[in-house]
């Protein structure tokens, strides 16, 4: 079944000029797809505003990488079903690749391997990768917490593959259980053994 071609409409409606997401993340999606699917599927997604050369750092409009998702989902759904399954891959390559790259500093120095502390600076983590929105995180014990996410119009499952990701990077196993509040508001429930 194709990806939700409304959400997607709803999704791109909440965006503003301006938001924008480094050019890793792209990356990253294009590597995903070509990784499971092949060097055909990656040249048809690799077409209009998605042919360009992308640079690690440099920023690129989030309605771009929103397109980029759910052709993702149409591109990598024979192999990895359901649309939310490819956003959470995407979301927890992306991570990978992120905590290896300009997030390096965040992983490694400022939370030292402790989940709290990583999800304590959510927002300068995301505010180094993205340009758009704000995140708050509450911790609701001493492993767990919530984030709180406002004004970002990515799909949620994609922010659970990251946080779960972000745990996986860290060594630990645990789960992200979106709570969507609207199009551009979720809080997400995170524990980890």
């Amino acid at each position: 079944m194709p990806s939700n071609k409304s959400e997607l409409a709803a999704r791109l409606a909440a965006t503003q000029p301006g938001d924008a997401v480094r050019g890793l993340f792209f990356k990253a999606v294009f590597s995903l797809i070509q990784q499971r699917a092949g060097l055909a599927a990656l040249e048809k997604v690799r077409v209009g505003d998605l042919a360009k050369d992308y640079s690690d750092l440099r920023t690129y409009p989030v309605r771009e990488f929103l397109n980029l998702l759910y052709v993702a989902a149409d591109a990598l759904e024979q192999e990895m079903g359901a649309e939310d399954a490819v956003y959470h891959a995407c979301g927890e390559s992306n991570v990978t690749r992120y905590s290896t790259g300009p997030g390096m500093l965040i992983f490694g120095i400022i939370s030292r391997g402790d989940p709290q502390k990583l999800f304590s600076g959510a927002q300068m983590g995301y505010s180094a990768a993205v340009t758009y929105g704000t995140r708050e995180y509450v911790t609701t014990g001493p492993k767990s917490g919530t984030l709180r996410v406002r004004r970002d119009m990515l799909p949620p499952a994609y922010h659970e593959g990251i946080l779960t990701g972000a745990l996986k990077v860290l060594g630990l196993k645990g789960t992200a259980k979106a709570h969507p509040q609207g199009i551009d508001r979720v809080d997400y429930d995170i524990t980890w053994e």
